[in-house]
This record gives structure tokens, sequence and C-alpha cells, in this order.
């Protein structure tokens, strides 16, 4: 061995000559994981680039409007708006079933729907208090009837053939306003009537999935930070408040004020209603 030599001496014969070849081959090995993380990493890190330049004009826009109102997000809150809104204009309402707020919001959008329902989906997101020592899972302000009004209309919402249905449901469920979570034959007339899979929807609210859907919600809420019945969010932007009188409604808060917006928010492949070229978009509030 050379005296001179930093290294360790290295086996000889013919085991020595196997370690040589394995050694050889770690480090090919290393080299090309080396150089495939950075082709990757090179191709994702230009691909972002590309994709700021294409949509600058966006996230310009977005620049200067980040002073709206906007919803925070979780992986469970992501989960649950992608399921539901695909590439449609998705409009969160927080709200309680036995809210007379909430009713003046729904009754808006009872005129807003039927325009525009192939663009748009709604995610119910329920006001309450978590508590698992309560009969539903939560706590609502005005009681457990209002706990179970809360399930019966996300059952109606989930298992609903189209959101005109579900809406109709709505509608004759607020119809008979003192009779919700208290009369349980309502909620089943409401949902016959307007057209639903009654097996489901009994099976929904009577089983562990309306509870799951309530608790859920209720996090919805939570997370959001909302505590107003009703607020209103388009796309994930304060959109609207009823409370006891409309507030912070930029663009008003009649129901072409609503459709305008959602035909300006629709960002998807598919034709816009053709009552969207009868609106432009509102100059003070941007979605």
């Amino acid at each position: 061995m050379d005296e001179n030599s930093d290294l360790l001496p290295r086996p000889v014969g013919e085991l020595g000559q196997t370690k040589d070849r394995r050694e050889a081959a770690y480090k090919r090995g290393s080299i090309k994981k080396l150089l495939t993380t950075v082709v990757a990493t090179t191709a994702m890190f230009c691909l972002a680039v590309w994709a700021l330049a294409i949509d600058w004009p966006l996230f310009a826009d977005y620049l200067k409007d980040s002073n709206q109102p906007v919803l925070p997000t979780s992986n469970v809150n992501n989960q649950v708006i992608n399921a539901m809104k695909g590439d449609k204009v998705l409009i969160d309402l927080f709200v309680m079933s036995r809210c007379p707020d909430a009713v003046k919001v729904e009754e808006v959008f009872s005129k807003v729907v039927p325009a525009v329902y192939s663009i748009m989906d709604v995610q119910l997101n329920f006001i309450a208090t978590l508590d698992p020592n309560a009969t539903y899972g939560a706590q609502c302000k005005h009681g457990d009837e209002e706990c179970l009004g809360n399930i019966d209309e996300l059952c109606a919402l989930n298992h609903r053939p189209d959101l005109p249905s579900f809406w109709r449901f709505l509608q004759c469920l607020n119809s008979r306003f003192d009779s919700i979570g208290r009369d349980p034959d309502l909620s089943l007339k409401c949902a016959n009537s307007a057209g639903l899979d009654t097996a489901a929807f009994l099976a929904c609210v009577s089983q562990s999935e309306g509870r799951a859907l309530f608790k859920q919600s209720v996090e919805n809420t939570l997370f959001a930070g909302v505590k107003t019945s009703a607020t209103v969010y388009i796309d994930g932007k304060l959109r609207c408040v009823e409370d006891e009188g409309w507030r912070d409604c930029p663009g008003g808060y009649k129901p072409n004020d609503f459709i305008r917006d959602i035909c300006a928010a629709y960002k998807g492949a598919a034709p816009r209603p053709s009552i969207c070229a009868q609106y432009r978009p509102a100059q003070d509030f941007k979605v």
C-alpha cells in the first residue's frame, strides 16, 4: 500500500472485484437519481413560471382585490368543495334551518337557481356549536328541531337529482316554517313532491349519514369563521349578509344581481346559460 495514501485498503481478488462492481453500480444509480431529480425540479419550475405568465392578469386582479374577505381552506373542506363543484360556481350558504334571515336568502335564490343552475352549485354550511354529547352532535341556536331541520336539508341536497329539485324541497319546507324539524311528515312530503329519492332521503335522515353530513357542515362553518346566518359567499368570496336587513352586499342583493355575478364567475368549458348575455360584471364585486 502507498504509505502516502489517505484511502482505506481495498480488498483484492474475486471478492474485491465483486465489491468494486457493486460500488460502481451504486455510484451510477446515485448519479442517475440525481439527474432525474434535477430534471424533474427544473421542469416543475418552468411549468410554474409558464402558468403564472398565462394567468398573470388574474393574479394581478387578485392582488388588487386582496382586501376582500375570502374563505379559508382546509384539506377536508377542499375535498368537499371539489367533489361538489367541478367547474361550476360554488355558492356557500351559511345558514340555520329555522332562521328567518336564511329563509329570505333562500327565497331570493329560488329565482336565481332556475336561471343559472347549470353553472352553479350550492354548499350548505350550518351555524351551530359542536357537542359530542348533544342529540345530533351539535347545539343549534333554535334547539334540536333546528338540528333535525338542518339534517333534512343536507340529506335532500346530498340526494337531489338536480339543484332545482333541491330548491323545490327547500321552498316546500320553508312554506311551513314553524314545522321545520318538528313534523317528520313535512320533510317526507316535501322530498316526494320535489322528486327526490324518498328511500335514500329517509335512510340519510334516520341513519349515520345525516349526522355525518351535519357534523362536516358545522366544521366547515367553524373553520371559515362565519357566525352570522345568513351569509353568502360566491366562489370563496364574501358576497352578502342578511341579518335583519341586507349588508356587505357589493353589487346588490336582488336575484338579478346574483345571476350577474354567477355568470361572471363561471369559467367552465360548457356554454353559459343564454341569460348571462344580458349582464356585465359588477365593478364593485370582482369574482
